[in-house]
């Protein structure tokens, strides 16, 4: 018996909203106020960013219909070729600020298999006067949700042919989950407000509001447990917009979403902890659960990624849990007993959280986390004592040319670098429409899991090569409020790429392109299960780079909103067996290095150490064994000899290995 839908819709209150994040943080404790405006991002040289740190029983449609899409004329001939199905197309083409939302979940029904699909979408190409974004004028963009039967997974069926807005006002940004009958739900805003059917295929009806109107509740993210329980999160922006303070919100619903509980904040000095960092904004945390077990994920403006984890459905949260899965290790200075005045110091340059972030859980009940990383550096003020800093994060050619992604999971205390950009190494060479504040190379990461706990991967980044000549605003960050500045630039098309690294191996694959040449492809989201030996991805592709929100100055296109089924066997695959762990005391320093390193290891076994400097696609580019089998080995790295970026340092004795990544900085 499936589960009855209220079907009621309230008015909804008329509300003003950029859809967009203010990605500038709160004040941080760890890390204090710097004042300094955002600089602008460019391609071509260094120009770190300064972060601020302040009533129907339900029925499932077992024979869909398959008719076309009616869509508006798109020029380029290759984008016959793209995977997948196409499901509609939006002229607001702008789906995350970070983290990308679930926004596909699989169903099945006997021998019915259906994918149920929700997509952020305006069909009205006319521009906001104010903001001068198009398909934002008006109430035209919302929630737009379809299906398609997969019962064949060489050859999706989709279920509607011409799909059409949730919401009665302006909204977006929704988060599917699915319950255990097949019904499914979604947050979205402004406010937040969630949203139900009644089966597959069924338009999604309001269940309740959520958050007050006026509250400046934003950019939802929901799951749904084991038994049920959907948990939200969102961004409480409690300050103003002038100097807003991004707060993590969380409420949970124990009747599938129709009544919701007073709101918990996670950030601030309302935080279990106690006084804790704000968020760091729109789009910069994830939520997953799996049985009774609900992890939430996020990002706070000291650039740390912190994962807290309820045990019993999202009842209690108890204080003390915020768990730092990671965070960047600057070598700081300690001026505790300064004699010496005023003086500035810059830190050295890690690998820093960017807030493209995503959590699963698998059979086995461990989380399994996923980040964006950018090289990130801090200055350090010193005034007799009294210390203050600012964070700066790299986004030049140099830095971005190897910062991928970085994998975590509960029980393993590495993090382990995966989700090269460019499927490898970025060569430097194109423009990047759509770079915003903390995107880095590889961006917008989702997770997806198997029967058998394979862990999937999908991500956003380019190809070398394939650009195309456009007119361009190159002034950088956020151009809104900026006067267009046109120049002639090579744009590089978005690609959407997919890595998997199977169970019990920290291993990742190297990443496959499911995207042709020509073509801009961005926003991959990826169904939770990968079943039937098939990734089920929904993305956005337009024949021109960048996206129409962050770069104004391009025409009012459509973007194709597609559906691809996967073959896993496409996937490379993974070979090697993980050996056993090092049992031995290893340092690297300096790390970063810019002319020269040292590794020194001390093994407490017997062998030979072999060490290797590996780039981050796994070629060698240099290595050296120790001369005795016992005692400490200390080898010197040349690092003035190689290209800037991310390298894994691995240590290898008597069958057993370790890894170590070593940063070389310029």
């Amino acid at each position: 018996m499936k589960r009855f839908a209220t079907r009621f819709v309230t008015a909804a209150s008329m509300f003003v909203a950029m859809g967009l994040s203010s990605l500038t943080a709160g004040t941080a404790d760890r890390i204090p106020v710097g004042n300094s405006p955002i600089k602008p991002l460019t391609n071509d040289a260094v120009s770190p960013l300064l972060l601020r740190t302040n009533g129907e029983e339900s029925r499932v449609v077992a024979t869909p219909s398959v008719l076309r899409v009616r869509t508006p004329k798109v020029v380029d001939a290759v984008m016959a070729d793209l995977p997948g199905v196409e499901v509609g197309f939006t002229y607001y083409d702008f789906q995350t600020n970070g983290a990308m939302a679930n926004r596909l979940v699989y169903t099945q029904d006997g021998p019915d298999k259906y994918i149920q699909m929700v997509w952020m979408v305006s069909k009205d190409s006319t521009r906001d006067l104010t903001s001068r974004i198009p398909g934002f004028a008006g109430n035209a963009r919302g929630t737009h949700y379809t299906f398609l039967d997969v019962s064949n997974p060489d050859s999706p069926q989709l279920g509607v042919e011409d799909w059409q807005k949730v919401e009665t006002s302006r909204s977006g940004w929704p988060s599917l989950v699915q319950f255990k009958d097949g019904l499914i739900g979604f947050p979205s805003h402004p406010p937040v407000r969630f949203f139900g059917n009644s089966g597959v295929g069924d338009q999604p009806v309001q269940y309740a509001e959520v958050t007050d109107a006026s509250a400046l509740c934003l950019w939802p993210r929901a799951a749904a447990d084991g038994d049920g329980n959907v948990h939200l999160i969102y961004n409480n922006n409690l300050g103003s917009d002038a100097a807003p303070s991004n707060q993590i919100g969380y409420r949970r619903s124990t009747d599938g979403g129709f009544s919701w509980s007073e709101e918990t904040l996670f950030t601030g000095a309302s935080a279990p902890e106690g006084n804790m960092p704000v968020g760091l904004g729109g789009d910069t945390y994830a939520v997953t659960a799996r049985g009774k077990k609900v992890v939430i994920v996020y990002t706070d403006n000291s650039l740390r990624t912190l994962s807290r984890t309820s045990t019993d459905g999202g009842a209690t949260w108890p204080a003390e849990l915020a768990r730092v899965i990671y965070s960047a290790n600057w070598t700081d200075i300690d001026s505790a007993n300064n004699e010496w005045g005023t003086f500035e110091v810059r830190t050295d340059t890690m690998p820093t959280p960017n807030g493209h972030v995503d959590a699963i859980i698998d059979g086995e009940g461990n989380t399994h986390y996923v980040m964006g990383l950018v090289p990130g550096y801090i200055v350090r003020k010193d005034t007799n004592g009294a210390r203050s800093g600012t964070i700066f994060i790299m986004n030049d050619k140099e830095s971005l040319s190897a910062a991928g992604l970085g994998y975590r999971n509960e029980v393993d205390n590495f993090v382990y670098f995966m989700g090269q950009p460019s499927g490898s190494t970025w060569d430097g060479n194109g423009y990047i429409m759509n770079n915003r504040f903390f995107d880095g190379a590889s961006r917008w990461p989702q997770l997806g899991i198997d029967a058998q706990n394979n862990l999937y991967c999908t991500y956003g980044s380019w190809k070398n090569g394939d650009v195309k000549s456009i007119l361009a605003d190159t002034t950088g960050g956020n151009q809104q409020n900026e006067p267009d500045t046109l120049a002639q630039v090579d744009a590089l098309n978005g690609h959407i790429w997919v890595t998997y690294k199977p169970a019990g191996v920290n291993i990742w694959s190297t990443p496959y392109d499911m995207t042709p040449n020509g073509v801009n492809c961005q926003y991959p989201s990826l169904c939770d299960d990968v079943v039937n030996g098939r990734l089920y991805i929904g993305y956005s592709a337009s024949p021109t780079p960048g996206d129409r929100v962050t770069n104004l100055e391009t025409s009012a296109e459509a973007a194709k909103v597609m559906f691809h089924a996967l073959d896993v066997t496409k996937l490379p695959v993974v070979n090697s067996v993980e050996p056993e762990p090092l049992q031995a005391d290893v340092t690297i320093a300096p790390n970063p290095a810019r002319e020269l390193a040292n590794v020194r290891i001390t093994s407490k076994n017997q062998g030979f150490v072999k060490v290797s400097i590996m780039t981050s696609i796994g070629e060698m580019v240099m290595s050296s064994v120790s001369p005795n089998e016992t005692g400490t080995f200390e080898v010197s790295i040349p690092t003035q000899a190689l290209a800037a970026g991310m390298y894994q340092c691995v240590i290898e004795q008597a069958g057993a290995r370790s890894v170590h990544s070593l940063s070389v900085v310029r």
